[in-house]
């Protein structure tokens, strides 16, 4: 029994595809009123949704090799939907830019267009190799078929990817409005403590008061702006000019211990969600030891994640730590399900003597 292996070999090299994204540009901020056709993910769909239109032909006619016949419309099809695919992209700013109906009039009319075409392409192969009635693959009435069929998948398609894009649409929204209010709460948190760490300072070294003042405005410089994702090199640069401020106050009974992977500098990682980490550790972990203690914080490559992790000692004994409302721990975790979903993690590790926060950031995403 004869295999399809056209459609079989396209499926599996889509899914790998899938799989393996990192030459692939995912436009998370696309509003378009279709997806984008350029992205894998949504030529896959558009590939398993064709192969329905294969599996629908090939059972439409009485045929003695059903394997045959689905290898031959299976090719047939794929071949019809990367066209559409293709076209589709290139059009994409035209179709945008055209209200709802007729965006979606012009796909529709695009998309048969090309069934046509290629269809009569195929057609005329056809009679130039002289097949006889029996041995062509094509059957009776293909013409007629194909175009009836292409335009019940094509009008369920188009269906299905606007409403997708239009939930798509509606989600980034909603998490755009989630992720502001979110940072507006983590800024009050964040000035409070440093005020109280400037406000420690004036009494006995003013000139150490005024420099923290200057790394307390660069700080806020960065952190008002008007962004949800910043790069790794940039949290990390803000994270350090408030170990400055904090090192000021703390002096020795501060120590921090980096473990960074420089490769990682342009990854991208939600604004604000290191900082507000490392001040929970030396509010929580540094400042009820006499001693101080150590602060690790790691940023490295695990498998497909960026894993960054912040460790602070903890204490025994009633003193081994405030008591605090975890506001920054739900925010950033609440950040993290938003733009990430399932993707991402935010994990919390306790034991007698440490206490660890571990972010798992995929480094390739999807739409959310």
């Amino acid at each position: 029994m004869a295999f399809p292996l056209q459609s079989a070999t396209a499926l599996l090299f889509l899914v790998a595809m899938k799989n393996n994204l990192s030459f692939i540009d995912l436009d998370l901020s696309d509003t378009g009123l279709l997806p984008n056709f350029c992205n894998v993910n949504v030529i896959f769909m558009l590939i398993l949704l064709v192969e329905l239109l294969a599996l629908v032909l090939t059972s439409a006619p009485a045929t003695i090799n059903f394997w045959n016949q689905l290898a031959f419309i299976s090719m047939l099809m794929l071949w019809i939907g990367l066209l559409n695919a293709a076209v589709l992209c290139k059009a994409r700013v035209l179709i945008n830019a055209l209200p709802s109906q007729r965006g979606l009039l012009f796909s529709f009319i695009i998309m048969m267009s090309i069934s046509l075409g290629f269809s009569l392409v195929v057609i005329s192969i056809n009679y130039q190799l002289l097949l006889d009635e029996h041995s062509s693959p094509l059957g009776n009435y293909f013409l007629a078929r194909i175009m009836l069929i292409s335009a019940v998948i094509y009008a369920v398609v188009l269906r299905y990817f606007y409403v997708q894009q239009q939930w798509k649409i509606h989600i980034q929204a909603h998490s755009k409005a989630e992720i502001q209010a979110l940072r507006a709460r983590i800024r009050p948190h964040f000035l409070f403590n440093s005020m109280n760490t400037i406000a420690s300072l004036i009494a006995f070294n003013p000139d150490k008061a005024e420099k923290a003042v200057v790394d307390l405005s660069d700080i806020f410089r960065a952190s008002l702006r008007e962004q949800n994702i910043n790069t790794l090199s940039d949290e990390l640069e803000l994270t350090k000019s408030y170990l400055d401020i904090e090192t000021l106050r703390l002096g020795d009974r501060l120590t921090i211990h980096w473990d960074i992977d420089q490769n990682l500098a342009e990854t991208e990682v939600p604004a604000l969600c290191l900082q507000p980490l490392v001040e929970n550790a030396i509010y929580h972990g540094i400042e009820p030891l006499p001693d101080g203690g150590i602060i690790s914080i790691s940023v490295k490559q695990k498998n497909n994640f960026l894993e960054l992790s912040v460790s602070n000692p903890l204490g025994s004994g009633s003193m081994s730590k405030h008591e605090g409302n975890h506001m920054a721990q739900q925010n950033i975790e609440q950040r993290i399900n938003l733009v990430y979903g399932k993707n991402g993690s935010f994990v919390i590790k306790e034991t007698d003597t440490t206490y660890t926060v571990i972010l798992e950031i995929p480094l390739e995403t999807d739409s959310i």
